[in-house]
């Protein structure tokens, strides 16, 4: 997903960054369309082979973005069509100091570049926001807020199904206690990386509390849910989890199942979930 290798900090340094970014680009915009509409002298930057590395929002893209975003499935995109946008502003600059029309293709066409770069860039910020509103700083899960959230939208859904699954690891603390909290942290994010890299489309996962977490299958009755949980536990108990300087390690979780009842509070459906997973437990994991 994206940002999961950012730490919390790393991720608040960024969303800043890219506001700044944002308003130092509006700014461009804003003089650039002065000197056109009004007939002032162009700043050579902008006449310059690499005029988008020149002004700050290519500077932070080029730099700093790119060290922290340059994994982002759109970031790419968004430097190509920043360096178009600066390409095709040329353009129309040079038109303009010559004092002729703009042709229209000249304008559409550093338009949809503009507007390209902007809803790529606005979609990153909206992002990065959730990440850090919405998201366990630590695995990167949905946390409580987004968890209620979610399901009260999802009861609004009805009668679509929703099944939900509490899955706990198995005798979790023993890893704490014999490798460490730190440890057993690291082993909590690779597990919950390795759930969500499984998730089906529109399905949802949060983090309860401590390696308790809950699994929101859309559109998915119980039968549905039991292939779902029994699909993941078959998943986790095959793969061998590393963290350094240990043996690769192997766990078991238990699920409980429950259908999101559209009739009762959001919090009633998740503790029937809990107290699914308690039976299942107490049933031999």
């Amino acid at each position: 997903m994206p940002f999961s290798k950012l730490s919390r900090e790393q991720k608040r340094t960024t969303l800043n960054e890219l506001r700044q970014a944002l308003f130092q680009h509006e700014l461009w915009y804003e003089n650039f369309n002065r000197t056109i509409i009004c007939d002032q002298v162009p700043d050579e930057r902008d006449f310059r082979e690499d005029a988008n590395h020149r002004w700050p929002l290519g500077q932070w893209l080029h730099g700093a973005g790119a060290g922290r975003l340059g994994s982002h499935p759109s970031f790419s995109q968004i430097l190509l069509a920043h360096e178009l946008m600066h390409r095709h502003a040329a353009i129309m600059l040079r038109t303009a100091s010559e004092h002729r029309s703009i042709p229209l293709d000249d304008y559409e066409l550093f338009l949809s570049a503009l507007k390209q770069v902007r809803a790529q860039l606005v979609t990153i910020k909206h992002e990065l926001e959730d990440a850090l509103r919405n998201r366990d700083p630590l695995t990167g899960a949905g946390n409580h807020i987004a968890m209620l959230t979610a399901l009260s939208e999802r009861q609004a859904l009805a009668p679509r199904p929703t099944c939900l699954a509490m899955m706990d690891l198995d005798h979790f603390r023993e890893v704490n206690d014999t490798y460490g909290h730190t440890l057993g942290d690291e082993f909590l994010v690779q597990y919950a990386e390795f759930v969500m890299s499984h998730l089906r489309p529109h399905d949802e996962f949060f983090r309860f509390g401590g390696e308790k977490f809950l699994y929101c299958a859309a559109d998915a009755d119980l039968d549905q849910g039991r292939a779902i949980a029994e699909q993941l536990r078959k998943g986790l108990s095959d793969r061998e989890f590393f963290v350094e300087g240990y043996l690769p390690l192997t766990v078991t979780a238990s699920f409980g199942l429950t259908l999101l009842d559209p009739s009762v509070p959001v919090e009633q459906s998740i503790e029937r979930a809990d107290q699914a997973l308690h039976a299942a437990k107490a049933a031999g994991r």
